[in-house]
């Protein structure tokens, strides 16, 4: 009779080990998918390789922007979607559709970057557009890989913030060259 009442009480143990171990495991992949971010913004992942990917199409078509300008604008985009979504001041327009065109099988993410950085030229947000934008930018939640710097809070510009460093590399060569020598 011992040996009956002892089955739940192993089965139990057991399922816990199996359910301990199923945590650990989608916990280990949740880690995995933030270690391969270029960024998070409100939860919401930009991988590596879509980083990656968008900063090759834009460069296949005669566009250069470095890969902290393609995070950056990534990190703006929804934002600046959200800001002008509600009033309606800017709709994809030639500018968006002629650098789509020139990039064959552009990746969403790619439309994403181009969308965001013709919305900005377009300079056609409201004060009540950007006033929401830079609302929406103090509250979210933005976690920048390293590789890339870290978000740097600014009162200019667009977007109001930039990725890079915010103190300078001292081991990069600086332009400083040595004090001439007396002869």
């Amino acid at each position: 009779m011992k040996a009956r009442s002892a089955q739940p009480a192993r089965r139990v143990a057991v399922l816990g080990i199996a359910a301990i171990g199923a945590v650990s495991l989608l916990g280990g992949c949740g880690f995995e998918t933030r270690q391969q971010a270029a960024a998070i913004v409100n939860g919401e992942v930009i991988s590596e390789s879509d980083v990656q990917q968008t900063h090759d199409q834009l460069k296949s078509a005669k566009l250069d922007f470095a890969e902290n300008i393609v995070v950056t604008a990534l990190v703006a985009a929804p934002l600046l979607k959200d800001a002008v979504s509600k009033s309606g001041s800017w709709q994809p327009d030639e500018t968006y559709a002629s650098v789509i065109a020139s990039i064959p099988n552009a990746t969403d993410t790619t439309k994403e970057f181009v969308e965001a950085v013709a919305l900005i030229q377009s300079q056609k947000m409201t004060p009540a557009d950007v006033a929401a934008y830079r609302a929406d930018l103090k509250k979210a939640d933005i976690t920048v890989n390293p590789k890339y710097g870290t978000v740097v809070p600014s009162d200019e510009g667009p977007v109001y913030f930039t990725i890079g460093q915010k103190t300078p590399n001292w081991v990069k060569p600086g332009t400083n060259s040595a004090p001439p020598t007396a002869q």
